[in-house]
């Protein structure tokens, strides 16, 4: 009998325990009440980034440029105190903002030498003329011209120190044939480039032709060895661009060895070919998909009132690229941008009428016909 009372006591706390806990676990668990006045607060969600736009590289080209001392823009360059003397602001802003700055250097750099004899111009620019550059945002100077050899061979193996010197790379002319022809390379985005330049400019030739022993620069007349060097390139980069100083001086005619060798250029490799030297602006053409942009004419040069222009190539990140004509103006020693007017479209007009199977439109984008 006190076994039966013990088994029931114990049986009764177990029991007892249980409801408690189980009460317990109600109250504890229970879920929260809440008012309907009651604002809930509000959860903080991390902002989304804005989208970035994608990544536009601009290659930008220069036509013919003379800082030497006995000609025009240098001398005003000091005049008027510094480089906003002799571009505009707009101008040299869209050039600083380039990623890459290619102009045609059209000088000599040294202060020794004397001028060629017979030679009807001749352009000899101080060293320290070179700091100018570094203003301009140049990042690479084409030397294949009929003016860098005008005070002689000291004068010209100077002007290669000098640009050394002040690190602005070059290329087209050397202390040999390897040196004038070598391309310089480059990475813009995530493409290779490969720039190269050569000169046929002179129908009375003065500026001699880089040997394998002799200083110069990289001639075209036979554009043979340019297209082997495009040809050659070709497979080591994404894109190879000569730069060519061709045409006839003072005319927007077309040499049809201009026409001729643009196209074999292309044929070779090239993604395009970008030309000047006949101190005006000729036509482009769009070849095989490539444009060629015959001259650029005069940029910075002398003292006329002249319509230049800027080239510039827009490419995207996948390496798609567009390609436009920016008119402008040398004028009162300066050169200009043309913003929106009348002055700009008749630079676009004229191109247009000079143009082979392309046009700009009101941008200055050069479009199929």
């Amino acid at each position: 009998m006190k076994k039966t009372k013990i088994i029931l006591l114990v049986t009764s706390g177990v029991a007892l325990i249980t409801a408690f806990t189980f009460a317990l676990l109600l109250v504890f668990n229970r879920p929260t009440e809440t008012t309907t006045n009651q604002e809930e607060t509000p959860v903080d969600l991390p902002e989304e980034p804005e989208p970035k736009e994608p990544k536009i590289y601009t290659i930008s080209f220069t036509g013919d440029i003379s800082l030497a001392d006995n000609w025009h823009i240098a001398p005003k360059y000091d005049e008027r105190g510094g480089i906003t003397g002799i571009l505009g602001d707009t101008m040299l802003e869209t050039m600083k903002n380039s990623d890459f700055l290619v102009v045609n250097s059209e000088f000599t750099v040294s202060n020794r030498g004397t001028p060629l004899q017979g030679k009807m111009y001749t352009f000899r620019a101080k060293p320290e003329r070179l700091a100018i550059y570094h203003e301009m945002g140049v990042d690479l100077a084409d030397l294949a011209n009929n003016h860098v050899y005008d005070y002689g061979e000291d004068a010209f193996l100077d002007m290669l120190d000098a640009f050394n010197e002040y690190q602005i790379p070059h290329i087209g002319a050397g202390k040999n044939l390897e040196e004038a022809k070598k391309p310089y390379f480059v990475t813009i985005g995530d493409f290779k480039f490969a720039f190269v330049a050569a000169t046929r400019a002179e129908k009375n030739v003065m500026t001699p032709e880089a040997t394998e022993t002799s200083p110069g620069t990289f001639w075209c007349y036979d554009p043979t060895e340019m297209i082997n060097l495009i040809a050659e390139l070709k497979d080591q980069v994404d894109f190879v661009i000569p730069v060519i100083h061709f045409g006839r001086e003072n005319s927007h005619d077309l040499e049809k060895a201009q026409v001729d060798s643009a196209r074999a250029y292309i044929d070779a490799g090239a993604a395009m070919v970008v030309g000047h030297h006949a101190h005006n602006l000729q036509g482009v053409e769009i070849y095989n998909g490539k444009p060629i942009i015959y001259n650029l004419g005069n940029f910075l040069f002398n003292n006329l009132d002249t319509d230049t222009a800027l080239f510039q190539v827009k490419m995207d990140q996948d390496g798609n690229m567009e390609y436009y004509i920016l008119p402008a103006l040398q004028t009162n020693y300066q050169t200009i941008l043309l913003d929106d007017g009348a002055k700009k479209q008749q630079i676009i007009d004229d191109i247009n009428s000079w143009s082979i199977n392309a046009h700009l439109d009101e941008t200055g984008k050069i479009l199929y016909n």
